[in-house]
């Protein structure tokens, strides 16, 4: 039975450098993490960046920072919280694709 990893790595497009996330990107995060200090500002929300890591659902340390890309993809928007970024290219792709994200029960 596949798992959630299997069908993780299928619906990715592409590899790493060709999404965006290759040599450069993982250079420029680094010195961007060094550079990073508990308490600076996410660039989206401008809420304070404490934690550098978390632990995802199975107990792995994982990034709860990441590096953002400008919609365009064409250069960075800054460090941001993990979910702040995440949640952003989510509702990006619902627009390109017309979902709607809240849709009442009747016609009022």
């Amino acid at each position: 039975m596949p798992s959630l990893r299997d069908y993780q790595r299928w619906a990715r497009k592409g590899t790493t450098t060709q999404r965006g996330y290759g040599y450069g990107h993982v250079k420029i995060l680094h010195d961007a993490i060094a550079r990073w200090r508990p308490g600076d500002l996410c660039t989206r929300c401008g809420y304070p960046m404490w934690n550098r890591w978390m632990l995802d659902r199975r107990g792995r340390k994982v990034s709860a920072i990441h590096l953002a890309h400008t919609p365009d993809r064409t250069g960075y928007e800054g460090l941001q919280h993990a979910h702040c970024n995440t949640s952003e290219g989510a509702a990006r792709g619902n627009r390109a694709r017309g979902v709607r994200t809240w849709q009442s029960s009747r016609a009022w």
